[in-house]
């Protein structure tokens, strides 16, 4: 289902790093800026998403906060998490049923599932999958741009994203390069992910270290 990869992967792209020159701090959001020579437009990907591309891969640390909803009939189901990002490493806090989790990846790419609660972790099978800030980027080439318009008070570029036969919408922050919203329409009904109160910077290195005294059970890999 593209809701989870294209969400957590296309989204993760919303990211925040040392910033572009000449950008206006906004609401939430925290810039530095750094001068780098901008990189050339890839074969098949619009100049538009190519130029945002490029900021997002400017973007190394950042913290911001994700509201995914989804709606299956009369069913209405809403979450909220807070993500950390340092490079290759990401944290991911929100609660379930009452639990909070928080789900680590360290530098190594090795993935932990932490129940602060009872000091516990399980050790998942490293993934593929990046939550680096500009992992959206790596689609560029299948979107489309499809207009402009102020989303949340930021200006955004407005995108169709196909990836594996399903396709959904995407908006992107015009200074940072970085998603405010994502939209997809799956078979159970509409997914919807927010991006707000992005804080771009060095991120706390403890926030991607499991805490002393945590038993950790490793789950086997499945052949």
């Amino acid at each position: 289902m593209m809701s989870a990869a294209l969400i957590l992967t296309v989204l993760s792209g919303c990211g925040d790093k040392k910033t572009e020159t000449g950008t206006p701090a906004q609401s939430g959001t925290q810039v530095q800026t750094q001068t780098q020579a901008p990189t050339p437009t890839p074969t098949g990907v619009d100049s538009k998403i190519a130029e945002l591309a490029n900021k997002a891969g400017q973007i190394k640390g950042m913290s911001f906060d994700m509201v995914m909803s989804s709606s299956s009939g009369n069913n209405k189901m809403s979450t909220t998490s807070k993500m950390y990002v340092s490079d290759k490493k990401s944290r991911i806090e929100m609660e379930l049923m009452g639990v909070k989790m928080i789900t680590i990846v360290n530098a190594q790419g090795d993935v932990y599932m932490y129940n602060p609660t009872d000091k516990t972790a399980t050790k998942m099978p490293s993934s593929n999958a990046s939550d680096a800030p500009d992992a959206w980027t790596g689609d560029a080439s299948k979107m489309k741009v499809v207009g402009e318009e102020n989303k949340d008070g930021f200006d955004c570029l407005v995108a169709t994203v196909t990836k594996e036969g399903e396709s959904g919408k995407i908006w992107l922050r015009k200074d940072i390069g970085m998603p405010v919203r994502f939209e997809q329409t799956i078979s159970e009904g509409p997914v919807v992910a927010e991006f707000k109160n992005y804080q771009i910077g060095p991120q706390p290195d403890s926030l991607f270290e499991i805490p002393a005294g945590t038993k950790i059970t490793t789950m086997p890999t499945t052949p």
